[in-house]
């Protein structure tokens, strides 16, 4: 049976995601795609509309998918977006200028917009001038870039530019508009005094389209892209916030609302604008005509809240979730601690950065067994806390109280944060089922043109009411009084230390200013075009998909293709490739030179035998690499090791297999139980010789089973092995005192037999060793016989001095030696680690900065993508002759 799902598309701030209604029951699918917006040097940001654009279309299969759609079922798509989002094209839709809403390099221009006209631009636009705001920087691209200033043809918002790529249409609406600077508060156009004032073209600002409206059929490409069917109606949408009202059901004057998601703007929807001459709040427009936005954010809110979380919460997978838990096993005032972090009040004209502070005591909870909840309580407060101070600085400007506070966003699906919210305002607080309300309400807005809905009110209450699962949640009286008395000590707090975060504020902008000017100093790195780059490594979509963002990419995998390059296969394959990334072909000098274009070579491994590094370096191409990229996957095979020695495992997986028996027969279960009785990992000595990636990784895996965990490596000090829960020891001590002793070590001149038969001779009686690094570090004949003497109890080991050993080793013959053929860090899994590694420092390298794993980290540096490679000098062609004679790269370490 068909559906008819209504697609809302959401230009976030770190997804594009894709939200499917179905028009009939309500019934939602949604799917997000990440993404960052890379700086562009100093305070700028750029936004990358083909990124942008492959990332919605990837969310948009992935919830049709979820939903087990066609791409008939579709019926119409509307597009959201960030609100201060800047797109500027030319003619011909080429963007000029793309910057998402933390792009601030206007702010020396809204600084100055501030102190000649803010009064004026607030009382007629409702917004006192800032950076991200399109008419700063407009101003900016015209001082900074005058060429394509001149062929500026249109100004929108990231959403508009997305629906143009869908349809074609130039537009946008008011509720977009009205963040510009340059739109009327009061009479819904565009400003065209302030316009003229400023200089700029008028043919620069589009049409004004009422959201909801059809703007035209979706063209074949972006409906093949998107995997929906063409023609159907592109709607109108409108900024992100304005779409969550309508998600959430805020379409009535009076109505409350927080769209708590990575900030938390704090909404009051009116009939008529009012006066706010102190430009605390600003105000904007409502998707619904005639209705407009009374606005008082709580800031950064779920940014801060999550960024504590993961401080709070390290080890947990969803640590937001983890806070908030913990924050319910507390009780309301938190012991007496009180929190400002993420707690901002409004202030327009008077924005800073976001500080806060807590105050716990030593003396609060002394004997609690777990004190973290409440300090949890006390921040997840705090936030609560600046909502109600912003719900209160609405009453204050409009004269209104609500009894009712609907909220959406990321938070709303919490019941712990909304019952606090209740208790908090003393209000009622509504959550809607979906949190994802910004793409409910373009899915509304692509309802009212595809003719599902008459309006867009009509369409709000009709996704309201065939939600299920929305939940209510009333203030408890009695809680709620005692939020009274906790409020106003917490109101009292924020005040009176708002000295002392001025303080706060000044040494955190001069730390931002540092970052900023050595952003702006390096920059991006320039190249003419976007660089060709030839991944033959076996790298996920994922780490692909990055790397896209960074030029135009052509993937090879050489597991799937069963080819190694060397040689003249080589350099065929290279020709015009700017940058290559390699597991297991050959990079030699020789190639290398015939090769001018080539600027960059990044070996997915942790040892890059296979790359001539030196000739490399004297050729001027910086070499990365993937050190730890199989970290987990060996720390994952140690820990099966130990717990498959622990429990007797090879002989207990043999018994039944092994052992005549007749089926119930109890002779049979008692041998088992008389013979293979194991031992817990629960307070035994953990023995880790190398603390490096793996080590630590082994670590963090054993840790929760109870143990102790000592390491000998003199090159860690004790105070970071306690980062990672690790007592440094002698190696003596180690072999004396651990219950399992695992090798994590480098093969070098001072391990090399680093555990011989002396060693052996002083490990705890009946104790295990383990075997993941290098054969070298061990005398295998030494561990045999102490296996053979039963010093050792068992043994276990992935790697042997003959790789692999014969079938007839007597390694192989030892019943109590597991082994296996050197599969530590063979998984399917690695692609994904040494992709993650290899994108990230390409990013890193390609947009000005240092990488973190570069071979030859001076020629990493200098590298400079805008002139061509210099050809070598006298020097170096003779260095590079000398290097042609050696052995060169191999495939194997």
């Amino acid at each position: 049976m068909s559906k008819r799902l209504l697609m809302g598309l959401d230009v976030g701030g770190g997804s594009g995601r894709c939200l499917l209604a179905d028009a009939d029951n309500g019934e939602v699918f949604s799917a997000a795609s990440p993404w960052s917006y890379p700086r562009s040097g100093g305070l700028g940001f750029d936004a990358d509309l083909d990124v942008i654009w492959r990332k919605l279309c990837d969310a948009a299969h992935q919830a049709l998918a979820r939903a087990g759609s066609t791409p008939d079922d579709v019926i119409g798509v509307a597009v959201t977006s960030m609100r201060f989002g800047v797109v500027v094209v030319d003619d011909g839709g080429r963007p000029l200028y793309a910057g998402p809403n933390r792009d601030a390099r206007a702010f020396a221009e809204s600084l100055q917009l501030a102190n000649e006209y803010g009064d004026a631009l607030n009382a007629q636009t409702g917004h006192w001038p800032m950076a991200v705001m399109a008419a700063p920087r407009l101003q900016w691209l015209a001082a900074n870039d005058p060429d394509e200033w001149q062929r500026a043809s249109t100004v929108f918002a990231l959403n508009d530019a997305v629906t143009q790529r869908m349809c074609g249409a130039v537009a946008t609406d008011a509720s977009q508009a009205g963040e510009t600077l340059l739109f009327d508060l009061a009479s819904r156009s565009w400003a065209d005094d302030w316009i003229e004032r400023f200089g700029f073209p008028r043919r620069l600002f589009p049409a004004l389209r009422e959201p909801g409206s059809n703007l035209g059929p979706l063209a074949s490409r972006a409906a093949s892209d998107l995997g929906v069917r063409a023609g159907i109606p592109v709607a109108q949408g409108g900024g992100d916030t304005q779409c969550g009202l309508l998600g959430v059901g805020a379409v009535s004057d009076g109505d409350v609302a927080i769209i708590a998601g990575t900030t938390a703007p704090v909404e009051m929807v009116l009939s008529r604008p009012v006066a706010d001459p102190d430009a605390r709040c600003w105000q904007g427009h409502h998707l619904l005509e005639n209705l407009w936005v009374l606005e008082s954010s709580a800031g950064p809110a779920g940014e801060v809240l999550a960024g504590f979380a993961r401080m709070h919460c390290p080890d947990s997978p969803r640590p937001t979730a983890a806070l908030l838990a913990q924050a319910a096993e507390s009780e309301p005032g938190a012991m007496g601690m009180l929190s400002t972090l993420g707690a901002q009040v409004m202030n327009a004209r008077a924005p800073g950065l976001p500080v806060g502070s807590v105050t716990p005591s030593h003396f609060v909870a002394t004997g609690d067994p777990d004190p973290r909840r409440h300090l949890a309580r006390a921040v997840v407060e705090g936030i609560a806390f600046s909502m109600r101070a912003n719900i209160e600085q609405l009453g204050e400007l409009t004269g209104r109280s609500s009894d009712q506070v609907l909220l959406g966003g990321g938070l709303s699906q919490s019941p712990t944060f909304a019952q606090l919210l209740a208790d908090v305002c003393a209000a009622t607080v509504r959550a809607p089922a979906t949190p994802e309300a910004s793409g409910l309400g373009a899915a509304v807005c692509a309802g009212m043109a595809a003719g599902v809905y008459d309006d867009l009110r009509s369409g709000a209450d009709s996704v309201v009411q065939l939600r299920s699962g929305a939940r209510t949640f009333e203030p408890d009286a009695e809680r709620s009084a005692a939020y009274e008395e906790i409020f106003a000590g917490w109101s009292e707090l924020r005040l009176a230390s708002a000295p002392a975060d001025a303080v706060a504020q000044g040494l955190a902008g001069r730390a931002l200013a540092r970052t900023m000017s050595e952003g702006a100093a390096s920059g991006p790195v320039a190249h003419a075009e976007r660089p060709r780059i030839l991944v033959t490594a076996n790298i996920d979509e994922r780490s692909l998909e990055q790397l896209r963002e960074l030029g135009d990419v052509e993937h090879a995998n050489y597991r799937e293709l069963r080819r190694l390059l060397k040689k003249d296969k080589l350099v065929e394959a290279l020709q015009g490739v700017d940058i290559f990334v390699t597991e297991v072909d050959l990079v030699d000098g020789a190639s290398l030179q015939q090769l001018p274009e080539l600027r960059i070579v990044s070996s997915c491994r942790g040892n890059a035998v296979n790359v001539d590094v030196q000739s490399c370096s004297l050729l001027g191409i910086p070499v990365l690499n993937a050190p730890g990229r199989n970290a987990d996957a060996v720390a994952d095979l140690t820990l099966t090791f130990m717990l498959m020695l622990a429990r007797k495992f090879p002989a207990a997986s043999s018994f039944l297999r092994e052992t005549p028996h007749e089926p119930g027969e109890l002779r049979a279960s008692g041998l088992a139980h008389a013979t293979l009785q194991g031992r817990e990992l629960w307070c035994k000595t953990i023995g880790l010789i190398g603390l490096g990636a793996v080590g630590r990784g082994v670590a963090r895996r054993v840790r929760p089973f109870g143990t102790r965990i000592i390491a000998f490596d003199p090159y860690v000090d004790a105070e970071r092995a306690a980062l990672d829960g690790v007592e440094i020891v002698s190696i003596d001590e180690l072999l004396a005192e651990s219950d399992f002793i695992s090798l994590h070590a480098p093969v070098t001149d001072e391990t090399r037999g680093l555990i011989g038969k002396r060693e052996l001779e002083r490990v705890k009686q009946g104790a295990f060793l383990i075997n993941t690094a290098r054969s070298a570090l061990i005398d295998e004949q030494a561990m045999l016989e102490a296996l053979r003497e039963g010093r050792l109890a068992g043994a276990a080991t992935d790697v042997f001095s003959s790789e692999p050993p014969g079938s007839d080793s007597e390694m192989l013959a030892v019943d109590n030696l597991i082994a296996t053929p050197h599969v530590g860090g063979n998984t399917e899994e690695i692609a994904a680690h040494q992709g993650q590694i290899i994108a990230d420092d390409l990013a890193r390298l390609l947009r000005g900065g240092e990488p973190r794993f570069a071979l030859n980290p001076e020629v990493a540096r200098a590298l400079d993508l805008s002139v061509p490679r210099a050809e070598p000098d006298a020097d170096a062609r003779e260095q590079l002759a000398e290097l042609a004679k050696g052995p060169g790269p191999s495939v194997t370490s």
